[in-house]
């Protein structure tokens, strides 16, 4: 797996983390068609960042963070140790 594959991989681990964690919080079931609508974004490209397989754009990290209630930051929190590497 090359550097890329990895950290859109590692993204899709955090987003899934995170959406965990919308759900204990808010007493729903996480939902990746929910997080789809909250975010205003197709279903099926949620989907496909969920599974690492898309790279994405800023306006989607902003995006996702509204529908999971959180900010930005948070989502690329799994990073924080890349930038010493």
């Amino acid at each position: 797996m090359d550097w890329k594959e990895e950290i859109k991989s590692k993204f899709a681990e955090h987003l899934i983390e995170l959406l965990v964690e919308y759900g204990k919080k808010n007493s729903v079931k996480p939902s990746l068609r929910k997080l789809a609508t909250r975010a205003e974004l197709e279903h099926s490209h949620v989907q496909r960042i969920s599974k690492g397989r898309v790279d994405i754009s800023l306006t989607t990290i902003i995006a996702l963070a509204k529908g999971l209630e959180i900010e930005p930051t948070r989502l690329l929190e799994c990073f924080k140790n890349e930038a010493d590497s």
